[in-house]
């Protein structure tokens, strides 16, 4: 095994320490170790399935779901504003090169980034909120379908 030396923002440290003494990881070694396969995996650098990534298999996985479904799609139109939006930038990164998320994909996408950047995760109402004003401003629209929320990028 190789040692590796990292500095981490502090809040990041505290978050995995709390982890480790939940007992939901033995060490802050073995949590980055989990965290780096993980991260190898989704954008395809560790275990694949046929040659594909963890993320392109979730992708695979809801289009095939979302094409069987027969539901109805509703979407609802706004015209895009400019505003100054809490957790804007923290948003449009969740999506990367996507265009459509699912509510939940997008939360998660968006603690993992705040943790990443050493910022404490954001509560789900702060979130919903900014969903919210975001959707005001046209720069995602708020598509329903069956039970399930998905946004789509306006850009």
């Amino acid at each position: 095994m190789k040692s590796l030396e990292i500095d981490v923002p502090e809040g990041l440290f505290a978050y995995i320490t709390k982890l480790v003494e939940e007992k939901k990881f033995d060490s802050v070694e073995t949590f980055l170790t989990h965290a780096s396969h993980w991260l190898a995996e989704l954008y395809g650098f560790g275990k694949q399935s046929d040659g594909k990534s963890l993320s392109e298999l979730i992708v695979d996985l809801i289009v095939s779901k979302v094409g069987k479904e027969e539901k109805q799609v509703q979407q609802e139109e706004t015209d895009v504003t400019d505003l100054d939006i809490p957790n804007k930038d923290l948003i449009m990164e969740s999506y990367g090169s996507s265009k459509f998320m699912f509510e939940d994909a997008i939360f998660a996408s968006c603690q993992f980034a705040a943790l990443k950047q050493g910022n404490p995760p954001l509560s789900k109402e702060e979130f919903l909120e900014s969903l919210q004003q975001m959707k005001e401003a046209g720069i995602l629209v708020k598509i329903t379908q069956g039970e399930k929320l998905m946004w789509k990028r306006t850009d």
